[in-house]
């Protein structure tokens, strides 16, 4: 008996150490994996890009198994030692580096008006200009009124002014460009829309209307001349005829201030008892809004007008004149690349005894088909306050409206 309790208390003995052994790290199968050194996951990847188009674009990327550990992007413009090729074009820059060539229309009203060698006419804002360089003779405006010509080169700080006595002086002093000066061409532009209706039947109608603006622009003037006109006939027997011309010379004072001396304007129209009627005036002129797709002015002064009627009652003169107060304000929204909106109003008021105070107005929606071409539809209401009455006693409506469609170049 003593011999088993032995055995027995040597089998525990060995027992007791085989589990304190396998306490120890490394001994034993599991061990293995517990004596794996950590899995090293972290390491860095960088990827410098440059991209150079008119700009250099630089990137630094860094990487890591948990993902972008850093990005960082810098954009410069590039140095101005870059100069377009001496081709016989203008060409300006715009502030994000692309460089365009083509024809410098005119830049006045803190805008440029540029036609492109590709992407036909474009208005910029002066402020998105970064650069000009023109070859050709332009005519410089200054903010003191102060004239210069020559070729013309503009960086964002300078203008440097060509020729026999080549001038330089800050940006922030340019009021506007002219290009021309050897061609009387190049100072003018023009737009003209005509429409026409034909009907037939049982009903004969034919009905003709026309517009049409002519403008020339110097640095420091603006010359404008407008028409407006309808001639209709129904059954062989004239139902329309109106005529309206509008002409002003305007003098710049500042980048939106101007005075408007003369202002004149006919108009016709026998259904409104009107044989003819003339205003001649003046006035000061303000640009309330100035951007790239958005233009708003107003004018105001003291205007005389003249009419002479077509019939009258008994005894009545055929003529009547009065002072009258001049306010107009025009409306030019660039909707979209292709759709313009253009609104257009004029007045002329006399006091209540006279009565003689006239409205017009004309809303046009302007719709490009071409570089060229133009879809028009136009929107134009005439106001009179106190008609006169015919000889025959009918008394003219106050308004008249006209709704037109017609097809527009512009030049």
């Amino acid at each position: 008996m003593r011999i088993t309790i032995n055995k027995c208390r040597n089998v525990s003995v060995v027992f007791a150490l085989l589990f304190l052994a396998s306490a120890v790290p490394g001994f034993g199968a599991d061990s293995v994996n517990s004596l794996q050194p950590p899995a090293a996951s972290n390491y860095v990847v960088v990827t410098n890009m440059v991209v150079v188009t008119n700009y250099v674009v630089v990137t630094n990327l860094v990487s890591g198994t948990n993902g972008v550990a850093a990005v960082r992007t810098n954009s410069a413009l590039p140095d101005l030692s870059w100069v377009p090729p001496d081709d016989g074009f203008d060409w300006i820059q715009l502030k994000s580096g692309e460089w365009l060539k083509g024809s410098i229309e005119a830049m006045q009203d803190k805008k440029l008006e540029f036609d492109s060698d590709e992407l036909k006419e474009l208005t910029f804002d002066w402020k998105d200009i970064r650069q000009v360089r023109s070859p050709h003779l332009n005519e410089m405006l200054l903010v003191n009124q102060e004239g210069l010509k020559g070729p013309v080169v503009i960086t964002p700080d300078l203008v440097i002014v060509g020729g026999a006595d080549p001038r330089t002086f800050p940006r922030s002093e340019l009021q506007s460009i002219t290009p021309g000066g050897s061609k009387e061409g190049d100072y003018w532009t023009g737009r003209i829309s005509l429409g026409f209706a034909l009907r037939a039947g049982n009903t004969k109608s034919v009905d003709y209307d026309a517009q049409a603006s002519l403008q020339r622009r110097t640095p420091g003037t603006r010359f404008k001349l407008d028409y407006l006109g309808n001639v209709s006939s129904l059954n062989d027997v004239e139902s329309e005829n109106n005529h309206r011309v509008n002409a002003e010379f305007d003098y710049w004072f500042s980048r939106r201030l101007y005075v408007i001396l003369p202002q004149a304007e006919y108009f016709s129209d026998p259904f409104q008892n009107i044989a003819d009627r003339a205003m001649i005036g003046g006035g000061v002129g303000y640009d309330i809004l100035d951007r790239s797709i958005l233009e708003w002015n107003i004018s105001l002064g003291p205007a005389y007008q003249q009419t002479w009627f077509d019939s009258v009652e008994g005894t009545e003169s055929t003529t009547r004149g009065q002072a009258a107060l001049a306010f107009g304000t025009d409306f030019d929204w660039q909707i979209t690349r292709r759709i313009e909106l253009i609104l257009q109003y004029s007045g002329q008021y006399t006091s209540p005894e006279v009565g003689e105070t006239l409205q017009h107005a004309v809303g046009t929606l302007s719709v490009e088909l071409t570089k060229r071409f133009d879809l028009d539809v136009s929107f134009v209401w005439d106001r009179t306050g106190n008609p006169r009455a015919e000889s025959s006693g009918v008394v003219p409506q106050q308004d008249d409206y006209r709704l037109t469609l017609g097809l527009g170049v512009r030049f």
